[in-house]
């Protein structure tokens, strides 16, 4: 062969084929994620994530559905935790390759198993916390409140006749995260589990509190009526993840300070978790799951942590990271808590059966059906939809 042609046909020749993940995600379009896959992609040259925002957590599970019906899946996503144990349930999911990093936190790598063996990539987990009106609960002389007895009477002393001590907004996490704080379940050996004790007493507690007029109640999907609940001084606690005060701050000029505090817990009682997972689709090829491993791993050095930690409130997966952030008050307070998380969707497909909880909740609270029979309604509902997601 002329040198000069094979200088061309080497040329012509790549030295590696570049990888092209497809991610889908729900983090925001140019958000901090979007951010590190710019770094990444730049970083090396063997994978090239391609990220796509798709809305949030719902709307990611409505499409994601859709497309593994119809074969239009990427191989690569971000889902929220709950959304976890359902693809695995589905069987939609590859397992994942245990990452043996010393820096990691094994306990928070724990949150993205199912059935012991792990299939998400913590990518960020939120801790439940209780939100609160500095301003107002300074007025009235009312501390953050530790326990639920407590949580009642600060919020009648925060009410009023245009205001409600207490916002709740009657979705599945929300429940799920208060009945986690009374030592109670929603899901038991991987099915629906609404009348549980526990469960019933929670909403039974609600209900005492919305006739006290005590109580500001909201459907799962009043989100926005919600938060300007608490904007327009409604309502002076609520309980969410930790996440939502840096996202509600970056929406929004608050006209008071928000405060944040451990949510209120019995002796039994357990913190939810949430946040995302990056998980890898079926069917993917183990370059996908390489590709998937190596920008985890890009993204859980130590100072992208902590400045995810800062920005968003995510508990870091860096142990040197959370050392840093110990050092700041709020996350001193989060990482506090760690040792009390599992799972808001208490391991379960609890998300395949929100709809019919939801519904439970808003018939209890806001038509005023007995807590018991609301929750049985709903325990019923839940059974008769157990049908597979694809």
């Amino acid at each position: 062969m002329r040198p000069a042609l094979l200088v061309t046909f080497a040329l012509a020749l790549p030295v590696q084929a570049q990888l092209v993940i497809p991610l889908w995600h729900t983090l925001g379009e140019g958000g901090v994620l979007e951010g590190y896959v710019q770094a990444f992609n730049g970083a090396q040259n063997r994978f090239r994530i391609e990220p796509r925002f798709v809305g949030d957590y719902r709307e990611m599970g409505v499409l994601l559905a859709a497309a593994l019906r119809n074969g239009t899946a990427p191989p690569a996503a971000q889902v929220e935790l709950g959304f976890l144990p359902v693809l695995v349930r589905e069987g939609l999911l590859e397992a994942l390759t245990p990452l043996q990093e010393p820096d990691l936190d094994s306990q928070l790598l724990a949150l993205g198993r199912v059935g012991g063996r792990l299939y998400g990539y913590p990518l960020g987990i939120s801790v439940a916390v209780l939100f609160f009106n500095q301003q107002a609960l300074a007025a009235r002389q009312v501390r953050p409140p530790r326990t639920f007895a407590e949580l009642a009477q600060a919020a009648e002393r925060l009410s009023s006749r245009s205001a409600r001590g207490l916002l709740f907004s009657a979705d599945a996490y929300s429940f799920s995260a208060l009945v986690l704080a009374r030592g109670g379940w929603l899901v038991r050996e991987g099915r629906p589990s609404f009348n549980h004790p526990q469960a019933v007493a929670t909403l039974s507690y609600l209900q005492d509190m919305a006739r006290r007029g005590a109580l500001q109640a909201r459907g799962a999907t009043e989100i926005w009526a919600a938060g300007a609940d608490f904007l327009r001084t409604k309502a002076f606690l609520a309980l969410g993840p930790s996440t939502l005060l840096p996202a509600a701050q970056g929406r929004a000029n608050w006209p008071f300070a928000i405060g944040l505090a451990p949510p209120p817990l019995e002796a039994e009682g357990r913190v939810a978790a949430s946040g995302s997972v990056l998980v890898v689709l079926r069917g993917a090829s183990p370059e996908v799951k390489q590709g998937l491993e190596a920008f985890y791993r890009y993204v859980a050095e130590p100072e992208r942590q902590i400045f995810w930690a800062q920005s968003t409130y995510y508990l870091p997966l860096s142990l040197q990271a959370q050392r840093v952030w110990a050092r700041e008050d709020v996350g001193r307070l989060l990482l506090g808590l760690k040792g009390m998380l599992v799972p808001w969707h208490q391991e379960g497909p609890l998300l395949l059966w929100a709809s019919a909880l939801e519904r439970s909740l808003e018939r209890a609270l806001k038509a005023g059906l007995p807590a018991p029979r609301a929750l049985d309604e709903g325990q019923q509902e839940a059974l008769r939809t157990m049908g597979p997601l694809r």
